[in-house]
C-alpha cells in the first residue's frame, strides 16, 4: 500500500471525525436550549449554588431575616443578598414583607403583604420600593387620596423627594392626549410631573403631540415653572413668575423662557 493510500484513509476518519463532532454539538445544543429538561437541571444546579435557606435568624445586609428565609446571593461568594423570600409576612423595612429584591440604587423592592402606610403615604397592597433605611422611595396609593389640594386618581405613583423638597406622580391614562388631572397653572397634567413640597407643580415633560400651551407658545420636552420665593405655600394654586420648556421653529428646536401672562414680579426663584 502506497503512502496516497494511507493519506486517503486518514482524511476519511478526519472528515468522519468532523461530523461526528459537528452532530455532537448540535445534539448538545439541542439539549442546553431554554426549557429543555437538561437546561432545567442545569439552571437548578446553579441556582442552588447561590442559594441558602436560613436555619436561624439572621442579620444580612443590615436586614434581620427569619429562619426558614430563603436567600438568593449576587455570586456563590454568598457576600450580598440578591433576593429574599420569606415563608410568612414579617416585619423587614417597617413593612410587612413577603420577599425583597434589591435594585440598583441600594434600595429594595419589597412585596408588602397588606395596605399600609410608608412616610405618611397611603400604599396598595403589593411591590414598593424601599431605601436601605426603609424610607418611601416608590409606590402605587392606596384608593383615591388628596395631597396638599391635588385629588389623585387610582393607581396612581408616588415617589417622595424630601432631599430636594419635591413629589414625584406618576399618573395612570389610556393614551398621551387622555389625561387624569387638571390644575390651574399646568392646564392637564403630562403622565409624570415633579411637584414642590407645597403642592405647587415644579416641572414635567410633554410629548410633541401634547404640547404645553402658554403665552401663545407651544412648549414641549421639560418643562418647569419658576417662582417668587414669598409665595412658597400657595400650594396648587401658586402663581408662576415664568416658565420654560422648548418650542420648534422652522424644524429647529429651541430652549426658551417665558415670562408668566400676568406676572409682575421681576425677580425669578429656582423651581421652589
Amino acid at each position: 500500500m502506497s503512502w496516497r493510500f494511507f493519506a486517503r484513509i486518514l482524511l476519511w476518519i478526519a472528515a468522519i471525525a468532523v461530523v461526528v463532532l459537528l452532530a455532537l454539538l448540535i445534539v448538545v445544543d439541542e439539549a442546553f436550549k431554554p426549557g429543555t429538561p437538561l437546561s432545567r437541571f442545569q439552571q437548578r444546579i446553579e441556582r442552588a449554588r447561590i442559594t441558602t435557606v436560613l436555619d436561624r435568624p439572621q442579620v444580612l445586609d443590615g436586614i434581620l431575616f427569619p429562619a426558614r428565609t430563603e436567600i438568593v446571593w449576587e455570586t456563590p461568594s454568598h457576600r450580598r443578598v440578591a433576593s429574599a423570600r420569606l415563608r410568612s409576612p414579617a416585619d423587614i423595612l417597617g413593612v410587612r414583607a413577603t420577599y425583597l429584591r434589591r435594585i440598583a440604587e441600594g434600595g429594595w423592592i419589597v412585596g408588602v403583604a397588606e395596605a399600609t402606610e410608608i412616610d405618611g403615604w397611603p400604599c396598595a397592597k403589593g411591590e414598593v420600593e424601599l431605601t436601605a433605611a426603609g424610607q418611601l422611595w416608590d409606590c402605587e396609593l392606596l384608593g383615591t387620596p388628596s395631597w396638599q389640594g391635588w385629588p389623585l386618581p387610582e393607581h396612581t405613583g408616588v415617589r417622595p423627594r424630601p432631599d430636594i423638597h419635591q413629589v414625584w406622580l406618576t399618573l395612570p391614562f389610556a393614551s398621551p392626549l387622555d389625561m387624569p388631572l387638571e390644575a390651574p397653572v399646568v392646564g392637564k397634567l403630562p403622565w409624570i410631573i415633579a411637584l414642590n413640597d407645597d403642592g405647587s407643580p415644579f416641572g414635567a415633560t410633554y410629548a410633541d403631540e401634547a404640547p404645553y400651551r402658554v403665552a401663545n407658545q407651544e412648549l414641549s420636552g421639560d418643562v418647569k415653572w419658576e417662582y417668587d420665593p414669598a409665595t412658597n405655600g400657595m400650594g396648587r394654586q401658586r402663581p408662576p413668575v415664568a416658565v420654560s420648556g422648548f418650542v420648534h421653529e422652522g424644524g429647529v428646536r429651541r430652549h426658551v423662557v417665558l415670562p408668566w401672562p400676568g406676572s409682575t414680579t421681576s425677580e425669578r426663584g429656582e423651581g421652589r
